[in-house]
């Protein structure tokens, strides 16, 4: 699930306005549909004026792609994507009430972070990820992504019913690239920046790490 600004010309456009991406024209939200052996399609798609926030109607329309993808003959494992944008109480429980899984990108906030810092050091394992190296004698991926995971219980600010526990998974990366520090001038200790994705899907770390990355599909169509 995503939405997108599509530029407008003219002043009688209707609906047209300045959204978040400074642009002016129309909003729309978009469902994809996607496997691992198709091709992605679009599913179903929602037309809104320019400056509606992102997570407008979010739970709907979610309701709405998981309603067409079941009409379609989609089966199994369902897992509902998205960024934080539609990180809300209101788009979890609507997957849940429809019998299919999550897994968005959460926002960092006070709460995340506390759960990230309570993360053991020894929990943190290397993964495959761009530029990553396969060390044989060590037989590990020699890379500076790193992922975890922990239980975290998200909006807790709202009713008991509406608050969700399931897996944070976290991926952080060191901030600077060791090839571009100078010799001798390396850091004290690693910086990292830290991603995180709240789900309860069923599969493994890094099985449920990477296919939460595929969310980025929906602007790839």
């Amino acid at each position: 699930i995503d939405d997108t600004i599509r530029r407008t010309y003219g002043y009688a456009k209707q609906g047209s306005g300045y959204g978040y991406s400074k642009v002016k024209g129309l909003n729309a939200l978009i469902g994809i549909v996607s496997t691992p052996l198709a091709a992605p399609v679009i599913a179903a798609t929602r037309l809104r004026k320019g400056p509606s926030n992102s997570a407008r109607g979010a739970a709907a329309f979610v309701a709405e792609s998981i309603r067409t993808a079941r009409a379609c003959g989609a089966g199994g494992l369902l897992i509902v994507r998205a960024d934080s944008a539609f990180y809300g109480a209101d788009v979890v429980n609507a997957c849940r009430a429809l019998g299919v899984r999550f897994s968005i990108t959460v926002r960092m906030n006070a709460s995340v972070k506390a759960a990230i810092a309570g993360i053991d050091e020894a929990a943190w394992k290397a993964i495959k990820y761009p530029k990553a190296i396969w060390d044989e004698e060590g037989q590990c991926w020699i890379s500076d992504a790193e992922i975890a995971e922990t239980t975290y219980t998200a909006f807790t600010s709202k009713p008991k019913k509406q608050q969700v526990t399931a897996r944070l998974i976290v991926r952080r990366v060191k901030r600077l690239n060791p090839a571009a520090v100078p010799e001798g001038q390396g850091t004290l200790f690693d910086t990292w920046r830290y991603h995180a994705a709240f789900t309860d899907s069923p599969l493994p770390l890094s099985d449920a790490e990477r296919d939460h990355r595929r969310h980025a599909v929906v602007e790839q169509v």
